[in-house]
């Protein structure tokens, strides 16, 4: 019986399974969102928030990033993260979510690929740079750079 079980959770998602799941992660975006609680859509670290927040200050800019998730990198999606404009605010169909005083703009898309995920920020001897650690991947790449959803 086990091995039925770990048969099925080799087993890729199909096309409708993927679908279902975007829509339940949507729906459940835009209950928090409409209950104020934009806290379960995206945590930014205390490391990321400083790292976020110390560039901004160097660029003259507020303290905050936009995020995008765009078709690219080895496993189909990558992130793309952007220190945010000086007059750049939320539009109609952005996200916006405040976290460790750090503010993060994302479109509706991008958003519904993220509800649940952290952005950390680590510097190592063998890595620099953002993790984002994400519930909604089914795969991602070995650098972690980009996912599947």
């Amino acid at each position: 019986m086990a091995e039925s079980a770990a048969a099925q959770a080799a087993t890729p998602l199909t096309l409708e399974e993927k679908k279902a799941a975007a829509r339940a992660r949507s729906r459940a975006a835009r209950a928090a969102q409409e209950a104020g609680d934009d806290a379960g859509l995206l945590r930014v670290t205390p490391a990321a928030a400083a790292y976020i927040r110390a560039a901004a200050t160097r660029a003259g800019t507020p303290a905050g990033v936009r995020l995008r998730i765009l078709a690219g990198g080895c496993s189909g999606l990558e992130y793309k993260l952007d220190l945010l404009g000086a007059d750049e605010t939320a539009g109609p169909l952005d996200r916006e979510v405040a976290t460790n005083d750090v503010r993060v703009l994302m479109d509706l898309k991008s958003a519904i690929h993220v509800t649940g995920s952290v952005i950390d920020y680590e510097s190592t001897l063998l890595r620099r740079g953002f993790r984002i650690t994400n519930p909604n991947a089914t795969g991602t790449c070995s650098c972690g750079d980009s996912f599947t959803a």
